[in-house]
């Protein structure tokens, strides 16, 4: 039996789990949890209270939610500053293998976002992305051909879901795809707080020739809750920034991955001058 310091340590690590999972979907039922976590409702109904005490959700009838306006706005743009450096580094190195004439999915995310907005080098384009932010960004380029996926909108990421979004990409071809990620680990492969995007993820990865997995070094060597069934032979570049280690390089050009690790530093003498 554990102690009761060890389970507090889990209770908390639990609690994290859920809100990393609404901050993801937005809202969850307390049916989802309890079929995640394998615990009773009633536990589940707890963390909650002890959630919304806190001020981090806002509970209704079967589930939670983040809190809304203002504040749900508030949480998506402090998320957007975390690591912001490492983003736009890695969104100016991805963008410099984008072509004119390509044909590229942009999956949802911040560091997508960094891409979408480094390619002012590029004339003719086909986008086909989840993200309603990077839709909005490009969809205005002369040159640029938008195609936004379908599917049930998610505040927090500013995206688009589910099985239609997935459906979306049956009939798909395209050069490249920018992916992005939570967690990263050369052992246990890509994996995500919820499992919402799991099935539209594959589908993009299944639609492109080439698949770019873009993450800063703070999401490498760690594991989310939901594991990306794919194979390492369907990922062909890691772009990463400056905080790699030798040795998480070297484990991932040994599953056949080539990992592209971008200079911080000009980012930040950019930023100076």
């Amino acid at each position: 039996m554990k102690s009761k310091t060890e389970q507090l340590a889990d209770m908390q690590q639990r609690r994290e789990k859920i809100l990393e999972m609404i901050r993801e979907d937005g809202t969850v039922t307390v049916k989802a949890l309890t079929d995640t976590f394998g615990l009773t409702e009633a536990t589940i109904r707890t963390d909650l209270r002890m959630l919304q005490k806190e001020g981090h959700v806002q509970r209704y009838h079967g589930g939670a939610t983040l809190m809304t306006g203002k504040q749900n706005t508030g949480a998506l743009l402090l998320e957007r500053q975390t690591h912001l450096e490492e983003k736009e580094a890695i969104g100016r190195l991805a963008a410099q293998h984008v072509e004119n004439g390509d044909t590229v999915i942009f999956d949802s995310g911040t560091t997508t976002t960094a891409i979408a907005e480094a390619i002012g080098h590029i004339r003719r384009l086909s986008v086909i992305t989840t993200a309603v932010n990077i839709a909005l960004k490009l969809g205005g380029e002369p040159g640029i051909n938008i195609l936004l996926t379908g599917g049930t909108f998610k505040f927090p990421t500013l995206s688009t879901s589910g099985e239609k979004a997935a459906s979306f990409f049956e009939n798909v071809l395209a050069e490249k795809l920018f992916l992005a990620t939570a967690c990263i680990s050369p052992r246990l492969g890509l994996s995500f707080p919820s499992e919402t995007d799991i099935k539209v993820k594959m589908a993009m990865i299944n639609s492109a020739s080439t698949v770019y997995v873009v993450a800063d070094s703070s999401k490498i060597d760690k594991v989310s809750m939901f594991a990306l069934p794919c194979e390492w032979s369907k990922i062909h570049y890691l772009i990463t920034d400056s905080g790699i280690t030798s040795a998480q390089i070297t484990a991932f050009e040994n599953l056949g991955v080539q990992v592209l690790v971008a200079g911080v530093e000009e980012v930040k003498k950019r930023a100076f001058y």
